[in-house]
């Protein structure tokens, strides 16, 4: 593969797009579930959209942080939870902006033309979701540096990915109890929010990026951490017993202790022992099996198993 479409392709930060892939996989085989609605045209337009969405916004996140000294102070300390565009694959500051944006207006005609063919409030709340995105980091707002990033990219990525990939599937946002369905991958963001958060602590310190970790101090990280684990699992049980997922999807509860194991550094409450066991860390997000991925593949399989096979 040429080095410069491998850099692009790089700079998208893939490993965390799985957050897309399994939100919208999941509100679409929500609506063959409850529905038996599924159109396959739809599903890969609003999957193209949200990656497409998910890598734009990623890129711009990484340029505004670039901007303000907080990735290369980061790079310094020897600390790394993913690739740079800039820094890392050697691509140019405008070069990964100018990206970004173009894949936010691609994700935005995705959304348009999902509008056009089950109804205008799918274009307002994608238009909803890539404002958020945006605000994410790009001034005035730049919510990652008010300590509001990690809960708003956890929404955004859960409950309303969900949300949206069930209604474009059944027409309508009528229903809203993908909202709790969606809950767990929402959290899941959050939480590895949070561990690069923790992992770049210092270098947010110095240029005044506050982010949760920093604003809650490691001490209280790991009760948030500890709650965030808990309103994951809570939710997918919710979902089980009030029938919104079949019975037998409660077996994702045996996915708790895993994550708790990945979430165990964040649960020290040192800064040091973080920063000690960085590498067991990045397992969050960056591992050979992703929590999110197994997740979802234990929720399709419910789905599957209660509508074809009859089980409970």
């Amino acid at each position: 593969m040429d080095g410069k479409l491998r850099a692009w392709l790089l700079s998208f930060s893939p490993v965390t797009l799985t957050s897309a892939f399994s939100s919208v996989t999941l509100g679409t085989a929500l609506a063959w579930y409850d529905m038996g609605r599924l159109n396959a045209i739809l599903y890969l337009v609003t999957l193209g959209g949200l990656l497409a969405a998910q890598a734009g916004v990623n890129l711009i996140h990484d340029y505004h942080d670039y901007r303000t000294g907080v990735d290369t102070l980061y790079r310094s300390s020897g600390f790394s939870h993913r690739l740079h565009p800039i820094l890392d694959l050697g691509l140019s500051p405008s070069s990964v902006v100018a990206a970004g944006y173009a894949l936010t207006a691609a994700a935005l005609g995705a959304a348009a033309y999902l509008a056009l063919v089950v109804g205008i409030p799918i274009l307002v709340l994608g238009a909803i979701g890539l404002f958020l995105g945006a605000a994410y980091s790009v001034p005035p707002l730049k919510l990652h540096y008010r300590g509001l990033g990690e809960l708003v990219a956890g929404l955004a990525m859960g409950p309303l990915v969900v949300w949206g990939s069930y209604a474009v599937q059944v027409g309508s946002l009528s229903r809203l109890y993908p909202l709790l369905v969606g809950t767990p991958n929402g959290a899941f963001v959050f939480l590895i929010l949070m561990g690069s958060g923790a992992l770049e602590v210092e270098a947010s310190r110095a240029v005044g990026k506050k982010t949760v970790v920093l604003l809650l101090g490691a001490r209280r990280t790991k009760y948030a951490a500890l709650a965030a684990v808990a309103v994951m699992y809570a939710a997918l049980a919710a979902s089980a017993l009030l029938g919104y997922l079949p019975l037998i999807s409660i077996a994702s509860l045996a996915l708790l202790p895993w994550t708790l194991r990945l979430v165990d550094p964040l649960l020290s409450g040192s800064e040091e022992e973080v920063r000690r066991r960085w590498r067991e860390l990045r397992r969050l997000w960056a591992g050979p099996f992703s929590v999110r991925l197994v997740l979802l593949a234990v929720l399709l399989a419910s789905m599957v198993a209660a509508r074809v096979m009859g089980i409970p």
